[in-house]
């Protein structure tokens, strides 16, 4: 009968003992993605790979659609470097996220892009379109805001396959 009366005890005890949840950062977080995506349009512009890269984790994954994904910085500098080398003069991408959810060390920012080419310029053969979404998971490492894994899509459906 004695445990039964202290089984309350012991579970209020318990529950009592919980971490607290951690505060809510999506404020900071989204503060510091909006800097971020603040810069790219004049990174794109002026061709900057090395300075598009310095956003990403050294180990971040680039999931690029209908193509491979993009493992680590260094192949993610080589990639937007591939990226701008097909347009010339340059494209400008702009980014915007929408919504930012954060909690620890972790945000995520679910937004819209929109590239813009001068009139001169050729468009590359793998943009599909110039608006459309994506999806970035961020990792505050020290203090800094870095991109894990970036992946995006167009607007632009694919076109209907001949049958």
């Amino acid at each position: 009968m004695r445990a039964i009366q202290a089984l309350p005890i012991l579970l209020a005890a318990g529950l009592g003992c919980q971490a607290a949840p951690p505060p809510d950062i999506t404020a900071e977080a989204k503060q510091a993605i909006d800097a971020a995506n603040a810069n790219w349009a004049r990174l794109t512009a002026a061709g900057h790979a090395d300075s598009l890269a310095q956003y990403y984790r050294a180990n971040a994954v680039l999931l690029p659609p209908n193509m491979p994904a993009v493992h680590g910085r260094d192949s993610i500098r080589a990639f937007f470097r591939g990226a701008q080398h097909h347009v010339q003069p340059a494209s400008v991408l702009t980014v915007r996220a929408d919504s930012v959810w954060a909690s620890g060390a972790m945000a995520v920012d679910l937004g819209r892009w929109h590239f813009a080419w001068p009139a001169a310029a050729k468009r590359p053969p793998v943009c599909r379109g110039r608006l459309g979404k994506y999806v970035v998971r961020w990792v505050n490492d020290s203090g800094h805001w870095f991109m894990a894994q970036d992946i995006w899509n167009s607007d632009v459906p694919l076109p209907m396959s001949r049958k």
